[in-house]
């Protein structure tokens, strides 16, 4: 049975907004679109972290205790859960699926990092892969994605091939069995996200984890892998995918730096970068296309960003200017435009949640006159 602490959130203040051009299309469109933000309580400790939110405005990631250890946790109905370990001080959370299936790391009581399985059922267990199958009774694996119908993506340290130095492999656990995805034809492989037509990204690289080379983002599906091509440079790391196979990342450029993309239709599209910077990372798209990720806007200050439309928005400027708040990198968007990501506040880190004005309105949360959660 799952250990678990639930810290009730308090109500805080939320500041509102007044969309100032009302709009009839569906999609949110990034100029027109300001944000509550919540912050992402921590289990007692300085920081917390959100990774993931799915369409019904739950989120996963990790916080630390009292004692700074780093647990999973999942936020939802004002309450984060402790969702523990699987017998070791440390556990993230990475993904969570619309059928609130959970994936993410944590250590045993050996110390080793495990891929763990669980649900937002109150006491589900964390299920360990590792039991399941040899490939994942090592010293390091991790489930990254998770969909609709269970299927579970990950990767695993595998032995030295013709270079010295740790390999990693990749997975996917469905129906109830591990199976081998191996390392694509290279030295090793990274697999990201899978959709819930069991469509696959990650990258290949040609020499083993921690060493410079080439490493090529791919997108697997239907037993065909199809490379994605780069920006110029020799990294393309793919992220997310969405629904229709779409695929954002980011990529190395001829310069040397990387830009966030977006690949569709055997084509890759650099989506630019914030004013004042030449850095971005893609980590999220929805369904609409609207794609979040991380961006710098001078050298070493990374920014939160919104790409929709084909307008590259930085988060900071759609928020209360008084909020304290500095974010710094978005990582997941659901289908009605809530942005999980990480910033600073207080000079702590910590998670945030951003919720679109109108739905914060049809919630009810319009007579508050300012907003966080604790």
């Amino acid at each position: 049975m799952r250990a678990f602490t639930i810290y009730k959130l308090g109500l805080g203040i939320v500041v509102m907004f007044i969309i100032l051009n009302s709009f009839s299309d569906a999609k949110v469109i990034a100029q027109q679109t300001k944000y509550t933000v919540t912050e992402l309580p921590t289990l007692g400790g300085p920081r917390s972290t959100a990774f993931s939110i799915n369409n019904s405005g739950q989120v996963v990631g990790n916080a630390e205790t009292a004692s700074r250890q780093v647990h999973a946790v999942l936020y939802e109905s004002r309450t984060l859960i402790d969702l523990g370990t699987l017998g070791g001080n440390e556990s993230n959370a990475y993904h969570i699926s619309d059928s609130c299936i959970i994936v993410g790391r944590s250590q045993n009581s050996k110390g080793f990092y495990r891929p763990f399985v669980t649900s937002c059922a109150a006491e589900s267990p964390l299920v360990d892969l590792g039991t399941l199958n040899p490939l994942l009774d090592g010293s390091y694996s991790t489930a990254s994605s998770v969909n609709t119908v269970g299927q579970v993506v990950g990767y695993t340290a595998v032995a030295a091939g013709s270079h010295q130095g740790e390999r990693r492999g990749s997975f996917i656990f469905s129906n109830n069995r591990v199976v081998d995805l191996g390392t694509f034809g290279g030295e090793e492989s990274i697999v990201m996200d899978i959709n819930d037509a069991g469509q696959i990204v990650g990258y290949v690289s040609s020499a083993p984890h921690g060493t410079y080379a080439d490493h090529r983002g791919f997108l697997y599906g239907n037993a065909k892998i199809t490379e994605l091509g780069t920006l110029g440079g020799k990294l393309t790391t793919p992220v997310a995918i969405n629904s229709s196979g779409k695929v954002v990342g980011y990529a190395e450029t001829s310069g040397a730096v990387s830009h966030a993309f977006i690949y569709s239709d055997g084509i890759i599209k650099d989506l630019g970068t914030l004013p004042g910077g030449n850095q971005s990372l893609g980590f999220g798209i929805n369904n609409h296309d609207q794609v979040v990720g991380a961006a710098d806007v001078r050298a070493g200050t990374l920014h939160a960003f919104l790409y929709s439309n084909g307008v590259m928005q930085d988060l900071n400027d759609v928020i209360p200017s008084l909020s304290g708040w500095i974010l710094t990198e978005a990582r997941s968007i659901n289908e009605s435009g809530q942005i999980v990501g990480n910033g600073i506040l207080g000079g702590q880190e910590r998670g945030f949640l951003l919720t679109p004005i109108s739905i914060a309105g049809s919630n009810k949360a319009r007579s508050a006159t300012s907003s966080t959660m604790r």
